[in-house]
Parts: C-alpha cells; structure tokens; sequence
C-alpha cells in the first residue's frame, strides 16, 4: 500500500516533468516570433503610415507594448516550466527513488538471508568473493530497473500525447506529414549518434594477441625492447594484429561514413520538408492557418517527441535486469540440504 502510494506521487512528477517539452516548443515558437517581430516602415513625410494608426508615433507605441507584453509572457513561461520541472523531478526522486529503495532493501535482506543458511558444500564451487559481489551487482541492476518502466512510460506518454494534441490542433496537414517522415528523422538521428557514442563498433574480446595487449606489453618493457633493438619487429606485430583484426578497414570505414551521411541527409530534408509543407499552407490557406499556428505545431511536436530520449535517459539493459533477478529469486527461493535456522529434523532430549 505504502509502495503504491509512492508510485503515484513519482507518477503525478514524471507527468509534470513530461509536460516540459511541449510547453517548451510553444515557448520556443513565441521566442522565434518575437525575434522576427515585422516593424513596417513609417515615414510621416512620405505620408507612409501603417494602416489603422494616426500617426509613426502611435505606430511605435503599439509596437514597443506589444513587444513587450510578448517579452514578459516568455518569462512568465520559462519560470512555470522552471517550476514544473523542479517540482516534477523532486516528486520523481522522491517517489520512485523512495519506493525502489525500499524493495530493493527487502531484496538484499532475504537475498542475504537465503545465503547465509545455505549448506557448507554450497561454497566448495561458489567462492564467498564471487557471490558477494554478484549479490551486490544484481541487487544494483533490479534496484535501478524497478521504478523505470513506470517513468519512462508515464513521461513519455505525457509528453509526446500532449505535443501530438498541440500540434494537430493549431496546424493538422503539418501534423500529418511530420508524423509520416518522423520514422526517417529518427533513424538518421539514431545512426549519427551510435556514431559519435561509438556504439557502432562490435564488441570484440580483446585477446593476448590483439593490439592493445601488443601495445601496453611493447610500453611496459620499453627498456627490453630498446635494449634489444626490437622497435620494427614490435611494430610489425602490431600491424598485423590490426589488420587480422579489422582485414577489411577501408570497407568498414566507407559504411560507417555512408550512414552517418545518409541520416546528415535524411534529417536536413525531412527539416526542408517540413519547413517547405508549412509555407505552403500558409501560402495556400492564409484564413485558416496563421504564422504562430505553424511554429507552435512545428516545435511543440519535435520538442515533445525529444522527451522520448530524455525518458530513456539512464536506462537499464532490460536482459540483464532480467537475468540478475533471476539469479536473485533462485537464491531466495532455494532450500539448504542443511539449514541451521530450521526447526524440523531431529532435536536431543
């Protein structure tokens, strides 16, 4: 019960926090379009005025109040969604933080507990270093993996459900085609970061005989190697186990580039597109479309679907949290061959 109200309370702030980036969209449209506020030109010689306005002067009044009153609305903007955050992530922390705590306690306790009845020949084949440290290790992983789904599920939700709203309600034919090329950005996004995070590059298990192992050797016995004279063989070998690594580097090299340019290319023309479909409509239906309409769909949109990343921030590997309370439960549950903690079996008068 307890654990369940805490749950809600981490929930009401991943909602809050959620609504961050669609709120920060509109504000960001209202910046764009108080930094291209139109000024038209006033000449009381020429006999230029602005229609509506008796003279330049009352022109600029209008201008410098409205500007103005649009300054003091992004303020009051960004000091709510300061506001939202501050009181969302606190709630977050401190309801699933409260709550993950909590049951991963009760996790180590009976994991602890099952560990120290079991039998003497459970430690022949398991040393004691070994199992303390997976016992820490898989506590760790469902600690940081108990509250997650629920975080990333109720913030991403929040925001991206919201963001689509905003943006199909202010400019729906934008909407549409944002939503159709969305898919084409993302996988463009996703191939230019795995570069740049290096997540492309397969995990290979460094032998004695790879380079690195080749490297740090030849730098740990620099004296031996320069006594003996044995720079270009070293080097050699190191050559060698490079390209017995990598044979084909030239091919790999042409891959990796070829992907990150085509999501460069893919992401700067889904922006032209869209950029280009929302002239159009403005151009096409100027009565039923306004300026503002376009931007708060445009950036309200892409700024709510960026709160997908964000949820995900920090995540846990789903298998190995899986696998870890495996082995956790299998602990907990397993019966000793000789429990000294039970109060069965044989007891003398």
């Amino acid at each position: 019960g307890n654990h369940l109200r805490l749950f809600v309370v981490g929930s009401v702030g991943a909602v809050l926090a959620g609504l961050m980036f669609p709120g920060w969209g509109i504000i960001f449209a209202y910046m764009i379009e108080y930094l291209y506020y139109p000024v038209l030109p006033c000449d009381m010689e020429a006999g230029i005025i602005p229609p509506g306005y008796s003279s330049c002067d009352d022109y600029l009044t209008f201008v410098t109040d409205e500007m103005r009153n649009i300054s003091f609305m992004l303020t009051y903007g960004w000091l709510g969604i300061i506001a939202a955050v501050m009181v969302g992530d606190i709630l977050v922390f401190y309801g699933f933080g409260s709550a993950s705590e909590r049951m991963n306690k009760r996790v180590r306790d009976s994991a602890f507990t099952s560990l120290l009845r079991q039998e003497i020949s459970y430690f022949d084949s398991r040393s004691v270093g070994s199992l303390t440290s997976q016992l820490s290790d898989d506590a760790a992983l469902i600690h940081s993996f108990s509250g997650q789904p629920i975080r990333q599920l109720v913030m991403s939700i929040s925001s991206v459900l919201v963001g689509v709203v905003i943006s199909f309600v202010y400019m729906w034919p934008f909407a549409l085609v944002s939503l159709a090329i969305l898919p084409f950005m993302g996988f463009g996004a996703e191939m230019e970061m795995k570069m740049y995070m290096g997540e492309d590059d397969e995990e290979v298990k460094e032998d004695e005989d790879g380079p690195g192992a080749i490297a740090v050797e030849s730098l740990l016995n620099i004296r031996t190697v320069a006594s003996l004279s044995l720079e270009s063989i070293r080097l050699n070998d190191y050559t060698e186990a490079l390209i017995k690594k990598n044979p084909q580097s030239l091919i790999t090299t042409c891959k990796k580039c070829s992907l990150v340019a085509s999501g460069q290319f893919i992401q700067m023309w889904g922006c032209a597109l869209m950029f280009w479909w929302g002239g159009y409509l403005l151009w096409k239906w100027p009565d039923e479309f306004t300026y503002r309409g376009f931007l708060i769909s445009m950036f309200a949109l892409l700024f709510s679907l960026s709160g997908l990343g964000m949820a995900a921030q920090g995540a846990t590997d789903r298998d190995k949290a899986k696998a870890a309370g495996e082995r956790i439960f299998a602990l907990i549950e397993r019966e000793s061959a000789i429990d000294p903690l039970s109060d069965d079996g044989y007891k003398g008068e």
